[in-house]
């Protein structure tokens, strides 16, 4: 009995620092967005719209562009590293579904485009379609 109750804490104790190290990561990275993001609006052209071309300083874009990369890549290396193989198979199975909303809906709305239906394709719409089919895959995977 005493050794099924030692294994069971042990057990506990490991899943404890691995969600410790998982939420390290998700903090750090929470953390590097928020900063960028308030630099990017501190810096922003007040008299330019909200998407708008040109509206922060190019040193500004190239380094909130190289920060994001860097912060996604070493992130998602970071995370496949401490998560479990069903947190991996989950975020696997969402990166997926986001890559095939972008794959199919860019060529879609562009054939849609070039017969004159709709407005040009819009790159911003397409990242956030993507963003919202990861976020509903990764709902649905985790919690089904």
């Amino acid at each position: 009995m005493m050794e099924a109750t030692m294994v069971e804490q042990d057990w506990q104790a490991r899943a404890r620092q691995r969600q410790k190290r998982i939420n390290t990561v998700i903090g750090a990275l929470f953390a590097v967005g928020l900063v960028s993001g308030f630099l990017v609006g501190f810096f922003e052209d007040d008299k330019a719209g909200l998407v708008a071309a040109n509206s922060i300083p190019p040193w500004l874009a190239i380094s909130s562009a190289i920060v994001f990369v860097v912060a996604v890549s070493f992130g998602s290396w970071k995370l496949m590293q401490v998560s479990d193989e069903h947190e991996r198979v989950i975020h696997t199975k969402t990166t997926v579904v986001a890559g095939n909303v972008m794959l199919i809906g860019f060529p879609a709305w562009f054939t849609l485009w070039k017969g004159g239906l709709v407005p040009e394709p819009d790159a911003l719409w397409l990242f956030m379609a993507g963003i919202i089919g990861s976020a509903l895959a990764f709902a649905w995977y985790k919690f089904r």
